[in-house]
């Protein structure tokens, strides 16, 4: 008798395992875009992490001059969590570095980055 009840048990544990994995964002994007072209938008694929894992954004903007070189990273990850991250660099006139980084576990798709907006900003319009 007890040997019936292990599959059905079995089943349950899995379910709950499954229950417990996050669903995430995912994808890679790397590109070089004209600057008037910003604020740029995305749509990312999806992924059932491994049970433990959290959701990941990993932005990172280089302007130089007219051209922006955009790579983003989204999916899963064992790192911590960490709340949306935006660390500018500057590095002279054209010259720009801004990276956001984000780790979430609160719910699934969590890393729902999906434009620049929130880290790009138009050049100020100086006077002639």
């Amino acid at each position: 008798p007890s040997c019936i009840l292990l599959p059905p048990l079995l089943g349950f544990s899995l379910f709950f395992l499954a229950a417990d994995a996050l669903k995430c964002q995912h994808g890679t994007l790397k590109t070089i875009q004209d600057i008037s072209k910003l604020p740029l938008q995305w749509t990312a694929g999806q992924k059932i992490c491994n049970v433990g894992e959290g959701c990941q954004d990993t932005l990172m903007l280089i302007e130089n001059g007219e051209q922006v070189n955009l790579v983003l990273t989204k999916g899963c990850t064992t790192a911590k969590d960490q709340e949306a991250k935006v660390t500018e660099h500057r590095t002279g006139p054209g010259l720009s570095v801004t990276s956001y980084t984000r780790v979430c576990r609160k719910k699934d798709f969590c890393n729902d980055l999906s434009t620049t907006a929130p880290l790009w900003a138009p050049p100020p319009v100086t006077g002639a």
